[in-house]
């Protein structure tokens, strides 16, 4: 599916990345771990067509990225990736319902009105309204509803930064349901994580 090699990838005039390979099958559930400041993010992000500034090749399903336009890097990154990040980045000015359908073209919405609780029960919040206001929602809801923001249009490859890093126990056992879930399933997850004690025998890691 990916086959990702960063020559040199710079970062404020420092080299944070050299002479990395990083090979992503289909139905993989990788783990990048290292210390602080390693470029453990700035991997996700160049995995998920954020960052394209860098030395390298990436073949993304047979399709050589660097040699693609701005506009179907975009097409790409859209029909590929889900993203979950250690702040949820919910917006509590808007409703679940608005966050959940900020990810959605304005054109295509209305295709998916009708199965925001169907997301809202894979993330365990059967009990909340959509027109619910973000403000109203704990840390660990905030977290969930990004899960299911990122996984109501079922990308190929859910990138997760940390997505557990601020949550007490039971949210972290929570979100990290969904994500297994979503995993079993046959997606393929990419995901950031200190915590060593949800690392299982079927990941694969890379340390940074």
């Amino acid at each position: 599916m990916i086959k990702l090699n960063i020559k040199k990838k710079v970062f404020s005039g420092r080299v944070v990345i050299s002479n990395l390979s990083v090979d992503i099958q289909n139905n993989d559930f990788i783990i990048i771990t290292g210390a602080s400041g390693v470029g453990k993010s700035t991997l996700l992000n160049i995995i998920g067509l954020i960052d394209t500034s860098y030395h390298g090749r990436y073949i993304l399903n047979g399709i050589d990225v660097s040699k693609i336009n701005h506009k179907n890097q975009l097409y790409l990154r859209g029909g590929y990736f889900g993203y979950v990040f250690q702040d949820s980045l919910i917006n509590e000015k808007q409703t679940v319902l608005r966050n959940l359908l900020s990810v959605i073209e304005l054109k295509k919405q209305s295709e998916y009105s009708h199965v925001i609780l169907n997301e809202l029960k894979k993330v365990g919040l059967h009990n909340i309204s959509p027109e619910t206001s973000a403000s109203l929602l704990s840390g660990g809801e905030k977290q969930r509803i990004a899960l299911a923001r990122a996984l109501i249009k079922k990308p190929k490859i859910l990138l997760a930064d940390e997505p557990t890093a601020s949550l007490d126990n039971d949210n972290k056992e929570k979100v990290m349901n969904v994500i297994l879930n979503y995993y079993k399933r046959g997606g393929t997850v990419v995901m950031i994580t200190h915590d060593t004690n949800i690392i299982t025998t079927d990941m694969k890691v890379i340390t940074l």
